[in-house]
């Protein structure tokens, strides 16, 4: 199963139309666009929907706010999966994927401790993790030299061992590292800068050998 991963790519994805490369999966993890709106949002999904992949699957993030409070607005095809706090299985693989963040500013799907303690504690055995937010400690850390993950979602990690966790919102930390037996993926296109010039992360899950789109 080869899985392109992209994050972050604030109402920009059309840059993406030329470099992004064949796969099984394409995998989106959050802020789709700059403002949240259910017209913005609804043009993601039309080019998401369009892409030329077997399973096309997106979170949202703290910019897409739509999707927390007008999600029956929004029509999602079905040819795209959509995950809030869920579980689906492709193939055997199974896929957690939830857009939650801890709260900065006025934001969208930003849930305070004491909710995002009880949502990690139902994580359920999975394959790949996929949430907007990273864990904290892990690819999480910004330009002030601060690290602003999740440490909820960090123990729900710990515990459920999945092959794969992929994570945006801190664009800084793109990149990809491996600890404790997880491959840790934050696929932001955008810069901290907000310039999209960061590229798609190709996973070879059988096989967990990563590469650069060129």
């Amino acid at each position: 199963m080869k899985i392109v991963c992209i994050s972050d790519t604030h109402s920009q994805y059309h840059i993406l139309n030329d470099i992004l490369p064949d796969a099984d999966m394409i995998i989106h993890a959050g802020d789709l666009v700059r403002h949240g709106s259910v017209e913005e949002i609804q043009d993601f999904i039309n080019w998401y929907s369009k892409l030329n992949y077997k399973y096309k699957i997106f979170i949202g993030g703290n910019h897409d706010g739509s999707l927390e409070h007008s999600k029956d607005q929004i029509h999602i095809p079905k040819n795209i999966i959509y995950l809030e706090n869920t579980l689906i299985e492709i193939e055997g693989i199974k896929i957690w994927g939830s857009p939650v963040s801890p709260p900065y500013r006025s934001f969208g799907f930003m849930w305070d401790e004491k909710r995002r303690e009880e949502l990690y504690k139902t994580v359920p055995k999975c394959d790949i993790l996929i949430n907007h937010s990273p864990p904290l400690g892990t690819l999480d850390l910004i330009e002030e030299g601060r690290n602003v993950g999740c440490e909820y979602l960090a123990l729900a990690i710990a515990k459920v061992k999945p092959k794969l966790v992929i994570c945006g919102h801190i664009h800084e930390s793109y990149g990809t590292i491996k600890k404790d037996g997880t491959i840790y993926i934050n696929p932001s296109i955008m810069t901290k800068k907000y310039q999209p010039t960061n590229l798609p992360i190709i996973v070879d899950y059988q096989n967990v050998c990563l590469s650069n789109c060129s």
